[in-house]
């Protein structure tokens, strides 16, 4: 049975990222520590001015964010999250200064991939989402923005179709 696992595991890194998934919940019931992308959407339901550090002052629109992100640090996605689902009292990340202002509605991941920047072009070239704020969750790295705003709750379906992979609820 454990040369089949590993002739699978070889040929589809989709079914290594699975099984890794399925190995890492059933030793912790609470989620996972394993490093991957994550994809958060948060909701604002009226108009704010929001000063985010260095980047200055934008107006929050009603309707629904969309944040990029990766966690390949000490406790993967789920250590991330942790600190995502709560207000921070010090912002440490620009998307801590959103989360004062919008609800965190929804969030996805895909373990073991570094696609961050992958997705923030996806959904950059996508008509349905508008940037706010350039340099917003990017500026370690070239992208224009990791937030994105879009009027309607997109579906997780339609996220996977723009992102091009299958989504993991978190």
């Amino acid at each position: 049975m454990f040369r089949c696992l590993r002739q699978l595991i070889k040929q589809s890194p989709e079914t290594r990222n699975q099984l890794q998934v399925i190995a890492a919940s059933m030793n912790d019931n609470t989620g996972t520590a394993l490093p991957g992308t994550y994809l958060l959407l948060l909701q604002c339901k009226q108009n704010e001015q929001l000063a985010v550090g260095k980047l200055g002052e934008f107006e929050i629109l009603p309707g629904y964010y969309l944040y990029v992100g990766s966690a390949f640090g000490p406790g993967g996605v789920q250590a991330r999250m942790n600190h995502h689902r709560k207000i921070a009292s010090r912002p440490h990340w620009h998307i801590d200064y959103l989360r004062k202002f919008c609800e965190l509605s929804e969030s996805w991941c895909i373990y073991q991939q570094r696609r961050e920047h992958d997705w923030a072009k996806r959904l950059s070239d996508d008509a349905s989402f508008t940037v706010p704020l350039t340099g917003f969750g990017s500026s370690d790295c070239n992208c224009a923005t990791h937030l994105f705003h879009v009027n309607n709750k997109p579906t997780k379906h339609s996220l996977q179709i723009v992102l091009g992979v299958e989504l993991n609820t978190i």
